[in-house]
């Protein structure tokens, strides 16, 4: 009898596991607003000179005075806009050293308190990248909860993630508010994973698809509550101070009994006592009265690490898939964070452009429960075309109509953030299922890896350059990645409605199996 076998019997997804994906999802709710907080904390918070010897000067004019003082200090750019870094001192050009700050959109920034503008401008990318450098050493950090157990990385992931929270907002500095930041990704999404592994070691196979996607439906409506949030408070040290509450949630973890250990977990490191009391409780809860004695769990030998290894490289279609995949991967979470990261890019008002950016990633969430009808690979495909189709369009738009057609610039990166979500969504799945249960764990750490580089490197396309390269350069990088790595994927097979695959010797024959033939009577082995 497998684990499987005997989650079926207890309830694969009764009133048992119902409770702990409740419990898991509320923080994960609440406490995943570090990424998309970002656009309103290190925001493109409009600003100019200050007027030197002028007491209290402001960004909005205050008088006709006022006025005819900044037109004859602050010089204006070839558009007619006014200089952002540049003041006329005795008739001559130079950089300032003091700014004042527009409060119509935000009352506050990092970006106005530090200063981040001008020559500074870089920094504020390196503030970005930290965050997601934390997610990067996540991927690797989470790969503990296979060394301690999953609720003891749960309980202090938590706990560590609170002391954090609730110091950003206190940063007094660059390197301090990028170490607390660093910090805070690394929490929030070790927590995530360690959390989605859990609930998804305590359901059977049929609810694998529901629950490992419900956690990024729940991320929307968490980016919902946000966008109310960050409408009603423009000051980022009292936001971060408000969004630092809920991550209080998991400290209920501590109580005995309310999140287990997986009992998988405890199986597999030979704890079966221990995992046979969970699975009872499980059984009683779920009104399957018996107990469970865990020594029944059939148990596979642990291969070791190099065995594992050679396996992968075993294979020359394995690796082909590998290196699709990663690229996917790469492509996914570079352009995601690149549109979460920078909003206020789009410009209009980033408040409703965030709203309607998080509706679409929503809807794009929920286009995984079409996944067995449509098919793995007809979904993947036609999102990752789909964002690299609205990327060109978006080119041209600024080429031939930059400051018209303001519906149409929004409707594209809208198009773009719904099929990313997609390909996010339908990635999770189909990256399991390309690979044999051997080499599984180590492909989705591989692929995360791929997904954190990618994402790190996204913030800086756009503060490379300005004017109308600056907002076209990102989305030449998404187009060209978009379509290249997706006529790549056509090489992928299917995998919807097919067993798991075990063995690298059942990739090497179904690829045999799957060759496309020619007239000619050559075959061409697909990857």
């Amino acid at each position: 009898m497998n684990y499987d076998d005997v989650i079926e019997e207890l309830g694969s997804f009764g009133k048992f596991q119902r409770r702990v994906l409740f419990l898991i999802s509320v923080p994960c709710l609440l406490t995943g607003f570090g990424a998309p907080a970002t656009s309103f904390i290190l925001g493109n918070h409009e600003h100019r000179c200050k007027l030197p010897f002028y007491e209290n000067d402001t960004f909005a004019v205050q008088s006709e005075t006022h006025l005819e003082i900044i037109n004859g200090t602050i010089p204006r750019n070839s558009d007619g806009t006014l200089s952002k870094c540049t003041i006329l001192v005795n008739g001559t050009e130079t950089k300032c050293s003091e700014w004042v700050y527009d409060q119509s959109q935000f009352k506050r920034t990092v970006t106005s308190d530090f200063n981040l503008v001008c020559d500074n401008l870089y920094i504020r990318s390196h503030l970005k990248t930290s965050y997601l450098f934390g997610f990067l050493v996540a991927s690797m950090i989470s790969q503990l909860a296979d060394v301690v157990g999953r609720r003891i990385m749960l309980l202090a992931i938590g706990t560590i993630n609170v002391v954090v929270v609730f110091t950003v907002p206190f940063s007094i500095s660059i390197p301090m508010f990028a170490t607390l930041r660093f910090f805070e990704g690394l929490c929030s999404m070790a927590f995530y994973q360690v959390s989605f592994v859990t609930v998804i070691e305590l359901v059977g196979p049929l609810e694998r698809i529901f629950t490992a996607n419900l956690s990024k439906i729940l991320y929307c409506f968490g980016e919902f509550f946000l966008i109310l949030l960050v409408f009603f408070e423009r000051d980022w040290f009292y936001l971060m101070l408000w969004l630092a509450i809920p991550a209080i949630t998991p400290l209920v973890f501590w109580v005995p009994g309310l999140v287990p250990e997986s009992p998988r977990w405890l199986t597999a490191r030979g704890r079966t006592e221990e995992a046979s009391k969970i699975l009872t409780k499980m059984a009683k809860v779920n009104k399957v009265q018996k107990n469970f004695d865990a020594f029944k769990i059939k148990r596979e030998a642990d291969p070791g690490m190099m065995i594992i290894v050679k396996e992968l490289l075993h294979s020359k279609a394995l690796l082909k898939r590998l290196f699709i995949v990663v690229g996917n991967w790469f492509v996914v979470s570079f352009i995601y964070y690149g549109l979460t990261m920078n909003v206020d890019s789009l410009g209009g008002n980033i408040y409703e452009n965030f709203a309607l950016l998080v509706l679409v990633e929503l809807f794009g969430y929920s286009a995984i429960f079409l996944l067995n009808l449509t098919g793995r690979k007809p979904m993947h495909l036609a999102s990752i075309f789909g964002c690299g189709v609205a990327s060109i369009g978006s080119i041209l738009l600024i080429l031939f109509a930059e400051n018209t057609l303001y519906w149409l610039h929004i409707l594209l990166a809208l198009v773009s953030r719904f099929g990313i979500s997609v390909l996010f969504a339908v990635l999770y799945v189909y990256t399991g299922e390309l690979f044999p249960t051997v080499i599984r764990s180590i492909v989705m750490g591989t692929v995360s890896i791929g997904a954190r580089v990618g994402s790190m490197i996204s913030p800086y396309l756009y503060d490379i350059t300005d004017g109308k390269m600056g907002k076209m350069l990102p989305l030449i990088a998404y187009a060209v990645l978009t379509i290249t790595v997706g006529l790549l994927s056509i090489r992928l097979p299917e995998t919807n409605k097919q067993k798991l695959i075990e063995t690298v010797k059942e990739v090497d024959q179904l690829d045999v199996d799957l060759g496309s033939k020619h007239d000619d009577g050559h075959s061409e082995t697909l990857l």
